[in-house]
């Protein structure tokens, strides 16, 4: 049976579901964000550049009920068998990739904004501008966008070889913590 609330020796169904949803999430954003930008300026361009802002509000939104679960739950700890300098850096990185999965998301959105392109989530709602229309300005958070949107790759790349090197390498069960089914099951 699921456990929805996380144990003190894995994640929650919860959990796990909040960090897959997200993850497949963020690798569809990453190919739908590089795909439109290498689009000649068209309609078509402007609408995958539309899915591509309500992915990113979907994501910022997910992080946001994710960041509150995580409060209300907090994870399992980690092994006492990682030396504290790798748990520290697993903390910091975890920390890191929270923020800029929320700030790199606002980042678009205030790019979005001060380039005077509204954001219509899926055609469901034009959602609110944040700031004035501001080439200049518009400018800075195209480029704080992009700079974010780098850093989190970068970090995504070193998470995924972590968790890999757990799984394969030290063969120490905290990837199976994470996994999208229970940490007993056979498959």
């Amino acid at each position: 049976m699921a456990r929805f609330p996380d144990s003190t020796q894995a994640y929650g169904a919860v959990a796990r579901a909040l960090h897959w949803l997200v993850a497949a999430l963020v690798f569809a954003q990453f190919a739908l964000g590089v795909y439109a930008a290498n689009l000649p300026v068209s309609l078509a361009r402007l609408q995958w550049l539309s899915r591509h802002k309500s992915l990113g509000l979907a994501i910022l939104a997910l992080m946001l009920l994710r960041l509150g679960w995580r409060w209300l739950h907090p994870p399992p700890a980690l092994p006492k068998s990682m030396p504290n300098w790798e748990q520290r850096v697993a903390l910091v990185t975890h920390r890191t990739m929270y923020v800029l999965l929320i700030m790199a998301p606002l980042a678009g959105w205030l790019y979005a904004s001060a380039a005077g392109l509204s954001v219509d989530w899926f055609g469901l709602f034009v959602v609110p501008d944040l700031v004035e229309p501001d080439r200049a300005l518009a400018a800075v958070f195209k480029a704080l966008h992009l700079g974010l949107v780098a850093l989190l790759a970068l970090l995504i790349v070193a998470h995924v070889g972590a968790a890999l090197r757990h799984a394969f390498v030290l063969r120490d069960r905290v990837l199976q913590r994470m996994l999208p089914w229970p940490s007993g099951s056979k498959r």
